[in-house]
């Protein structure tokens, strides 16, 4: 039997829980998660309206104050982000038994000879989108043949089913990035003209 996986990724995890619990405020103000990291406040995590704006988690919080002023910032929590990225999980075994964290705040589900149950894999995914939804959750889920492919496409992909033999035709478009190297790597691939893994599944090997 081939193995299936879907991998989920919440990538407002931070922010939409202090927004479900309301300490993030009620306006429409954007908002930012901050912690301390190399003798700066940095941004953490950033809410949907807060990257919309332009700002981008790794920012120093006084960079991000002079382009936003009326930002509202959080102290970010890294123990109520994994409280609830395992809340999560356990709602998961419902689908599956084998759910696994896929840090940072994602998971991985074994849904080998399980999606059936559901209606298939697409409807399982829908569901599983649905519920998160329902939660106030923002979620990508990709479902592939190994998890690597899962989570590639979750977080590079967006949302994608690929179909048994063909993880390599979905994942081959995806951005370097996906590789998750080094910010120096990716910036040496893309001047190196390496845009996707495409690129660097197609340049000549040296022998």
């Amino acid at each position: 039997m081939q193995r299936r996986y879907l991998a989920l990724w919440f990538p407002y995890l931070a922010s939409e829980r202090l927004r479900r619990r309301g300490s993030a405020g009620q306006d429409e103000r954007p908002f930012v998660l901050v912690e301390k990291d190399r003798g700066a406040l940095r941004l953490a995590d950033c809410d949907k309206r807060a990257i919309a704006l332009g700002l981008t988690r790794g920012l120093t919080l006084a960079d991000a104050r002079a382009r936003i002023p009326e930002l509202t910032v959080v102290e970010a929590d890294p123990a109520a982000d994994r409280r609830l990225i395992e809340w999560l999980a356990a709602l998961c075994d419902r689908f599956t038994p084998l759910v696994a964290l896929d840090p940072p705040h994602g998971l991985v589900l074994d849904i080998t000879g399980c999606a059936h149950l559901f209606g298939g894999e697409a409807a399982l995914r829908q569901r599983l989108g649905r519920s998160m939804d329902w939660l106030g959750l923002t979620v990508f889920a990709s479902i592939a043949g190994t998890p690597q492919a899962a989570r590639a496409l979750s977080r590079f992909g967006r949302c994608a089913i690929s179909l048994p033999g063909e993880d390599e035709q979905r994942t081959l478009p995806l951005p370097v990035l996906a590789l998750e190297a080094s910010s120096e790597t990716v910036i040496a691939l893309s001047r190196a003209g390496l845009k996707t893994l495409g690129d660097l599944a197609g340049r000549p090997s040296h022998t």
